[in-house]
């Protein structure tokens, strides 16, 4: 891997930008995860300031290791977990150390373009929410399935514009904004930005979306929503909803 700490801090003299955080949870990305956070980090910190947060949920593989081997050469927030606690714990535990007015939110796997970024960062200033929705989503068909179903029912549950993509895990938001949502967040630990998308249109957060590309993940099928535990993840985002609709409608 070659050093460009040197090529990053000659940019940031010639592009005296605002610090943006990039926000990745992590789990069991053995293999990937070093690739990621290059491509992000050479497409987006060459150009601006940015502080790179990983945080890693409790892997079973060398994930940790790769990490911390990666840091010796690019500056990051590394909060290690010993037991997995999920999704949503990571992803705010994560915005609990962020240090800067916006934060962009990407999943650990490689299946987003680093260059998509810019295509958000070009309305920031017009939205507080803006998400990158998945054009031609490169998922197993039962993903998309559940997307799908839950995508409905969010939106006949809650009233909401047609989203293409509520369930998107590529986005740039104030960080402020991520906060407050984030930590009111609690029923859908399986579909986190589901709720998010949900908590923030009915708090009156203008949200965009912008299409982006999405490729196979490079290091195989999902550890998450794997087949064999459809059913249980499927039975726990229809409470995780209910539950939602039931204190929402108060």
């Amino acid at each position: 891997m070659r050093d460009i700490s040197e090529e990053l801090e000659v940019n940031r003299e010639q592009v005296p930008l605002d610090k943006i955080s990039l926000l990745l949870p992590a789990h069991n990305e053995a293999g990937t995860i070093q690739k990621t956070i290059l491509e992000l980090y050479q497409e987006i910190g060459t150009k601006i300031p940015v502080e790179i947060i990983v945080c890693e949920d409790g892997s079973t593989d060398s994930t940790k290791k790769d990490l911390l081997e990666l840091s010796k050469q690019i500056p990051m927030k590394l909060i290690l977990g010993e037991k997995r606690k999920g999704y949503m714990k990571a992803v705010k535990d994560g915005l609990s150390i962020v240090n800067s007015d916006l934060v962009f939110f990407v999943d650990s796997d490689g299946q987003h373009v680093a260059n998509d970024f810019w295509k958000l960062y070009e309305v920031k200033d017009k939205y507080p929410v803006v998400s990158g929705y998945r054009i031609k989503r490169a998922d197993d068909p039962h993903r998309r399935l559940m997307s799908t179903v839950f995508r409905w029912m969010a939106t006949t549950l809650f009233r909401l514009p047609l989203f293409h993509d509520i369930t998107a895990p590529f986005k740039l938001m104030q960080t402020k904004v991520a906060q407050e949502i984030a930590n009111e967040c609690r029923y859908m630990k399986d579909s986190f930005w589901t709720e998010f998308t949900v908590r923030a249109y009915i708090k009156g957060f203008k949200i965009t979306e912008v299409s982006v590309d999405h490729r196979r993940r490079i290091n195989g099928p999902t550890r998450v929503y794997h087949p064999e535990k459809l059913m249980s993840i499927v039975l726990s985002q229809l409470v995780g909803l209910f539950k939602l609709w039931k204190e929402l409608a108060k």
